[in-house]
């Protein structure tokens, strides 16, 4: 029977614990410029190296966490990852606002986490330049969520949350669940 993750990060965890206390007295700022290049490197050695630069780079960030390939994220400083986390391919977080992930959370390939967005009430104001609002978005432990989703700033979701492949969740609360649709609305309990 093959070993789930978290059994071989606690294998390994007095190795990335040694490695996190010689990267910890490195600039945090080596770490945020060479993230791009780590998006690319494949397997568990990827998977390794990403887990290290996110300790190093996120407001916090628990045990065994995973960013597949390609996963984009900016504005480290204001995120929180909570242990036993999945980022599966192409996915982007953008913590402008603050990103607050649960643990034992589930986040599949292309979904996007947004934290902010514009006040676009002024019509004196071309749309583009209008002000930014920087709301955090809430995951709770035990969530799921699907391919292609899009969690937008002010979204707060319960504990044992399932969202569905390509809903669209917008600023509110949102009680333990099953989600889907444009936007997403309550399907069942789960």
């Amino acid at each position: 029977m093959a070993m789930a993750g978290k059994d071989i990060f606690e294998k390994v965890k007095p190795l990335i614990g040694l490695i996190n206390s010689v990267f910890s007295v490195l600039p945090r700022f080596l770490f945020s410029v060479t993230w791009p290049l780590l998006e690319l490197v494949p397997w568990r050695l990827g998977i390794a190296l990403r887990y290290l630069w996110a300790k190093r780079l996120a407001k916090a960030c628990g045990d065994n966490v995973v960013f597949e390939t390609g996963v984009r994220v900016t504005f480290w400083e204001e995120i929180e990852l909570g242990s036993n986390v999945s980022i599966f391919e192409t996915c982007y977080l953008d913590g402008k606002g603050g990103i607050r992930i649960g643990d034992n959370v589930s986040i599949a390939h292309q979904c996007s986490l947004i934290s902010f967005d514009f006040d676009i009430s002024d019509p004196g104001t071309p749309m583009k330049y209008s002000p930014m609002r920087k709301k955090p978005i809430i995951i709770g432990d035990d969530c799921m969520i699907f391919s292609g989703v899009r969690i937008f700033a002010g979204a707060e979701l319960a504990s044992r949350t399932v969202i569905a492949a390509n809903a669209v969740v917008k600023a509110g609360r949102y009680a333990s669940g099953l989600y889907a649709g444009l936007p997403a609305v309550r399907k069942k309990a789960v």
